[in-house]
């Protein structure tokens, strides 16, 4: 139910993804704009090589260059289309690189002003373009949603922290107050390296990229530890540092390439002669795999990127996880008595199971069992209908046999994109934001009730005997006592 409410909340997320680079093209590439988005980019350049660039007599050389380069104007169906290495900004990039080449870092320093320029473009032209009644909202907008996303993943790693590294390490488990205590003081303790980390980093790829690397320094390990852990018979120990090494591994060496490779990995391989081999390796991979795999040489950025490094973490973590496990298995796991299966039942519902048959296939396929009420149901099949029946088959796969048959005009894919991406995330994105709001008032009070009546049990805690948790070792025995008696 999380992942439907989720699905239609991201459809307003769809909409503003959508408008802002359409927004960005415009204003940077367009010839209407062509003087604003000189002074933008003159700008942009200045404050990036501010922040990279110590150098005072390389600052005014940038700034006296970047001044003589012209707008830009593009008339398109005249012009050539502008391409990844033909537009606007690879003038600037360019002159920016030529001042850099003659610095022994010069490779390190540009790739972190090509960062900061891509990643400082959005907020500049907004800043530039935007009024300041809307800017400020947009600002605010933004703090709102990085505070309610990181109390989230400092908790997280807290406790995480605290449940699977402290706590193993313990002979005896916490007490109820002690164990808050120790949650605050990692908590804290999470937010001090996160600031710390944050000044000392430097920032070498795009943001989605550094994103799903550091993704993959977590799941590489993570994700195979929980998934096999929770799911499977045949988990062990090992297995889990396997993926640990090699998962999070893979992700931990791919950073510090990327961090490191102008400025000291790329130039220790030309003094070392093994550029050559390495280059010949990568030249392999390309022809076997190519284009789906394009590694290039480069003296400026590492050739795999966060992507690919995200891909082998979890490759090399799952199959890491199996054949540690699958060597060092004793015994298959009690997986039962761990997810209170079987004789292990808690007596809570676990649901019946419902034949396959023409009356019960769509409630099959839509997720739909007994535990859903009506609401829930009301929901399931509108994202059903939504996301299956019209975006599915009639925006894409009614508009392909259409075009089988007769194909659109230029003009006529305007207008489906408008109406499928622009006028429908508009109508879900005003529903979505009024439901959720008077949802979300009901719920949160409805939150504060039950966790005023909520009977807290100091068992769980996340402590763990024989392979079970204190208080599933407790209700265990009490069940074998009630056997024993008879009850």
């Amino acid at each position: 139910m999380a992942g439907m409410l989720g699905a239609w909340r991201n459809g307003f997320s769809a909409l503003m993804m959508t408008l802002l680079p359409l927004f960005m093209v415009i204003v940077m590439l367009s010839s209407r704009y062509a003087t604003e988005a000189k002074d933008i980019r003159t700008n942009l350049v200045n404050k990036a090589v501010a922040e990279t660039v110590a150098d005072p007599q390389i600052r005014e050389g940038i700034a006296q260059d970047i001044a003589k380069i012209p707008p830009a104007k593009h008339t398109i169906g005249v012009d050539n289309p502008y391409s990844h290495t033909h537009n606007p900004d690879a003038d600037y990039l360019n002159m920016v690189h030529q001042h850099f080449s003659n610095s022994p870092e010069g490779n390190t320093l540009f790739q972190q002003f090509r960062t900061l320029y891509y990643q400082m473009m959005c907020p500049v032209v907004l800043r530039h373009k935007l009024p300041i009644g809307v800017m400020g909202l947009f600002v605010l907008l933004m703090v709102m949603l990085m505070l309610s996303t990181d109390d989230s993943r400092i908790f997280n790693a807290s406790a995480t922290l605290i449940q699977d590294v402290i706590m193993p390490l313990r002979k005896t488990p916490f007490e109820a107050k002690e164990h808050l205590h120790w949650l605050r003081g990692m908590s804290i303790a999470v937010c001090v390296f996160f600031l710390t980390f944050s000044l000392f980093f430097t920032q070498m790829d795009y943001i989605a990229m550094f994103i799903s690397i550091m993704c993959s320094l977590w799941l590489g390990a993570a994700g195979p530890i929980m998934v096999g852990g929770l799911y499977t018979r045949f988990g062990t120990t090992t297995g889990a540092f396997c993926a640990l090494i090699f998962g999070s591994g893979t992700s931990l060496t791919g950073i510090v390439l990327q961090q490191n490779w102008s400025g000291h990995v790329y130039p220790w391989l030309v003094e070392s002669g093994n550029l050559q081999y390495v280059s010949k390796l990568f030249e392999l991979v390309n022809s076997l795999c190519s284009p789906y795999i394009v590694w290039e040489m480069n003296p400026v950025k590492f050739p795999v990127n966060s992507y690919e490094i995200y891909f082998l973490a979890m490759l090399f973590g799952c199959g890491t996880y199996v054949i540690g496990s699958l060597v060092t298995l004793h015994k298959p796991f009690n997986l039962d008595r761990m997810l209170h299966r079987g004789k292990y039942s808690d007596g809570e519902s676990v649901g019946t199971k419902t034949p396959w048959n023409w009356k019960t296939v769509y409630n099959k396929l839509v997720g739909i069992d007994d535990e859903y009420t009506t609401g829930d149901k009301v929901i399931a099949w509108s994202l059903f209908g939504f996301s299956i029946i019209f975006q599915f088959g009639i925006m894409f796969v009614g508009v392909a046999l259409w075009n089988l048959i007769s194909p659109w005009p230029a003009s006529w894919w305007s207008m489906y994109f408008y109406i499928n991406i622009i006028v429908v995330g508009v109508i879900v994105g005003v529903v979505s934001t009024g439901w959720f709001m008077v949802g979300g008032i009901i719920d949160i009070r409805r939150l504060y009730h039950d966790l005023g009546s909520r009977i807290n049990d100091p068992l769980d805690n996340g402590w763990v005997e024989g392979h079970v948790s204190r208080a599933d070792k407790a209700e265990f025995e009490h069940l074998d006592q009630d056997k024993t008696q008879g009850k």
